[in-house]
Order: structure tokens, then C-alpha cells, then sequence
């Protein structure tokens, strides 16, 4: 014999979509003037900024990448090009590596020894890294491969 059961009411607000921004439109958004020289440092998981993971990555996934298990899939190279030069070359490489389906990359960006204003590449980097919607998560690479002078970018599938 069936059980009588209740009629129930779907209590469960319909859920919001997110919108995302696209690399095209990220660029648009994202001035290289407006980057500040102090770091943002709220969404970062090591201390000295060497690290970053957006939400929903794992810590395993993290270590991976740290020890350098991922395939680097294409490499660029920031060294003597100013900020302004340096911003739209990482947007254009990050959209060239997204249609390209790599899944990670690797920016050489110097460890700023000889600038005048401190390591003004790196942190512009690590800033529109932290700030771009296709970047999982990034890590200073092994001294082997470039230690502070370079970042291991693990990006969004597509």
C-alpha cells in the first residue's frame, strides 16, 4: 500500500546567473594606470604574494602546480617592456593561450633587481592575474625555472 505523503513546495529561490566577463571585454575594464604599487593582498594564500587560488581550487591542485606536475603550454617573456606594454601583451597572450586550450602557462616577468621603482612588472602581473576571470590560480615558479622572476598560471578549461 503507497504511503500518503504531502504535497511539497519547491522552496528554492531560482538561482542567479553569473556574468562573466570575456578576456575581450576584461581589457576594456582593467587600466594599467589604475594598478596600484601596493599589492591587493586579500585573495592570497602565501604571505609574500607568491601565490594565488580563486575559490574552488584545491589545495592539491595548488601543490601541482607549485612542484611543476602541470605542462607548460606556451611561455612569455615581460623583460624590457614598460607596464603599459607589458599589461596588453599579458591580456593578449592569456586570450592567445585560452583559445589555444592550454592549460597552463608561464610569465617571465623579472624580479625588478634594477628598476628604479621596485619590481613594477611583477606586480603588475600578479595583480591582473589575481584580477582576471580565465586565471584559476598562479604560483612563483621553482628556482630551476625562474624562482621569483616567473609565475606558472594554471588557466580555465574551455
Amino acid at each position: 500500500m503507497p504511503l500518503k505523503t504531502a504535497p511539497t513546495a519547491d522552496s528554492k529561490a531560482p538561482r542567479q546567473e553569473n556574468r562573466r566577463r570575456k578576456p575581450e571585454t576584461f581589457s576594456d575594464i582593467v587600466d594599467p594606470a589604475n594598478l596600484s604599487s601596493a599589492d591587493n593582498r586579500t585573495h592570497i594564500d602565501a604571505a609574500d604574494g607568491s601565490s594565488h587560488r580563486k575559490n574552488g581550487i584545491q589545495k592539491r591542485t595548488m601543490q601541482k602546480l607549485k612542484r611543476g606536475r602541470f605542462t607548460i603550454g606556451a611561455e612569455l617573456d615581460l623583460h624590457n617592456m614598460t607596464t603599459e606594454t607589458g599589461h596588453s601583451a599579458l591580456l593578449e597572450f592569456i586570450a592567445d593561450a585560452q583559445s589555444r586550450a592550454l592549460e597552463s602557462v608561464r610569465i617571465i616577468h623579472g624580479k625588478g633587481l634594477r628598476s628604479k621603482n621596485g619590481p613594477r612588472l611583477k606586480r603588475m602581473t600578479r595583480q591582473l592575474l589575481r584580477d582576471h576571470p580565465q586565471v584559476l590560480a598562479f604560483t612563483t615558479c621553482k628556482p630551476s625555472d625562474g624562482g621569483a622572476g616567473a609565475v606558472d598560471v594554471l588557466l580555465k578549461s574551455s
